[in-house]
Formats: C-alpha cells, sequence, structure tokens
C-alpha cells in the first residue's frame, strides 16, 4: 500500500449579511471539495496548505487560524491508471480566514487529474450538504463550532 501525505485549508469569510462562508473547489465536474494537495519534501503542513491555496484559487492575503488544526484519513484508488494500488491518504486541515471581498482566480487544470471546473462559496449547512464525505463534514462542524465559539467571545 502506498501513504501519501497532504495539507489544506478550510478557507471561510465572514460577509455582513450573509455570514460565514465557506469556499469550496467544484473538482472533475463531481464532487465538492477544499483547496489541498500533496506536502512537499522540506515543507511543513502549514506551507503546504497556503501554496495550495495559491496555486488553486489566487488567494494570498489569508489568516491562517494558529490554534485549528484537523487530521483524517480515507484510501482511494487512481482510477486512471491501469493497475490502480490502494492509497492511504493522511490529510491535515487547517482553518483560514479570508478578507470578504478578495477575488478568486481558479487554475482550471492542476495536474491531468485534477481538474478545478469551478467554486462556491457556500454556507454551513450547504457545504454539508455538497461535501461527498463524511470525515469533511465532520472536520467542517468542528470549523463551524470553532468559529461560533470565538464569534461568542468576541461578542461578550
Amino acid at each position: 500500500m502506498i501513504r501519501e501525505k497532504s495539507a489544506g485549508l478550510i478557507i471561510y469569510r465572514v460577509r455582513p449579511k450573509e455570514g460565514v462562508q465557506y469556499l469550496l473547489l467544484y473538482l472533475r465536474g463531481n464532487y465538492f471539495n477544499f483547496t489541498k494537495g500533496h506536502v512537499n519534501e522540506g515543507e511543513s503542513e502549514s506551507e503546504t496548505a497556503l501554496r495550495e491555496a495559491f496555486e488553486e484559487t489566487g488567494l494570498t492575503d489569508l489568516k491562517l487560524v494558529p490554534d485549528f488544526r484537523q487530521q483524517t484519513h480515507f484510501f482511494f484508488k487512481e482510477q486512471w491508471k491501469e493497475n490502480p494500488e490502494l492509497i492511504k491518504k493522511d490529510l491535515v486541515l487547517y482553518l483560514a480566514q479570508a478578507p470578504h471581498d478578495m477575488n478568486i482566480i481558479i487554475q482550471n487544470k492542476e495536474t491531468e487529474h485534477e481538474i478545478i471546473n469551478g467554486y462556491a462559496w457556500m454556507d454551513f449547512k450547504s457545504a454539508c450538504k455538497y461535501l461527498k464525505f463524511k470525515n469533511l463534514k465532520e472536520i467542517l462542524e468542528e470549523a463551524e463550532y470553532y468559529i461560533n465559539s470565538k464569534n461568542s467571545e468576541n461578542e461578550t
């Protein structure tokens, strides 16, 4: 079995009327996900997460939330290969706030097999509906709880 490590961001913004919104990328024309990618040798997880966000969306002015880090793993096979091997992917996700008026510049084709077809800013309920994988929905719930608890602290 092959082991891989990736890191990414749950990017959110707070808009005056809409409230908290999460950025999801539409991948390969069939599912939504967060920005993420392979950790390069000599690169920290958070460096990878910020680099991937920039490469995939053009976002540069993101504020990484220092005390939010979630990890999960999953198994998959690269379906485009003739004899795909089972891969165990370890994924680390950080939380990052974007200014509410940032311009997104989608990189339509990062690699031959990772095509980004678009993006959407969604509220929590919609994001949970469109995320395909249960473990990512659970991490998004943690992010939502974290953001709401910090907002509650700031209001008191």
